[in-house]
């Protein structure tokens, strides 16, 4: 059997935590989770955390955290739960990750750091955004997200120098949307997306061209 993990399967009391903190923004969610973090913060945590929302949230913070300044090759493993999140987003699923992913931890310090630097830029998000447009949110609109950020998932954990900031800002957006539920900015999430892989497509190519050019000299 796969040594996979979902939500459901870790905790059975994230149900009822979900049904207390279901009618919270993301922002206070967000902050409520920095202000009761441990040494260490998994993803295993941060998906019980989240309940129903886990995906979209998850979506959003790999996202933030590819922004961010990071070492060189970093964004490969960064980038790799976002491809997750994003086959989840196609399938309508609860996201499934191999318990060794699960288990990768970000020191508590590292992440508090990050949820006070990044709530009060999701706050002017939440107040600009509402509901509206909803069918772009659901059904075939939502898988189109998901196969959009699938694509910037996978130019994002390419070594395209710079090349991960572009698509993790358009699945930021992707993410902020559909949380709000707003499909005026799923919209515009859709259009930055889309100009964002025109505008990588030669560098991507470029990229796994070298890689496969790499592959072959070795295994010559």
């Amino acid at each position: 059997m796969k040594d996979t993990i979902t939500p459901e399967q870790s905790s059975p009391d994230a149900e009822t935590s979900e049904e207390d903190r279901s009618h919270l923004p993301l922002s206070d969610l967000l902050d409520q989770f920095a202000a009761e973090v441990g040494e260490r913060v998994s993803l295993s945590d941060l998906m019980l955390s989240f309940g129903s929302r886990a995906t979209l949230a998850l979506l959003l913070i790999f996202g933030i955290l590819n922004i961010l300044p990071n070492p060189p090759g970093s964004s490969a493993v960064l980038g790799l739960p976002m491809l997750y999140l994003s086959v989840a987003l196609i399938r309508d699923r609860a996201p499934v990750f191999p318990r060794a992913i699960l288990r990768r931890s970000l020191s508590g310090s590292v992440f508090s750091a990050i949820a006070t630097r990044a709530t009060p830029i999701l706050r002017r998000f939440e107040r600009i955004m509402h509901p509206r447009f909803e069918p772009l949110i659901e059904g075939f609109a939502s898988r189109v997200t998901g196969a959009l950020c699938l694509v910037l998932a996978f130019i994002l954990v390419l070594p395209i120098p710079l090349g991960n900031i572009p698509p993790a800002a358009c699945m930021c957006l992707l993410a902020l949307a559909a949380i709000a539920r707003d499909g005026v900015w799923v919209l515009i999430g859709w259009a930055a997306s889309l100009l964002c892989i025109a505008l990588l497509s030669g560098a991507t190519i470029a990229t796994i061209h070298f890689i496969a050019q790499f592959v072959l000299r070795l295994s010559a």
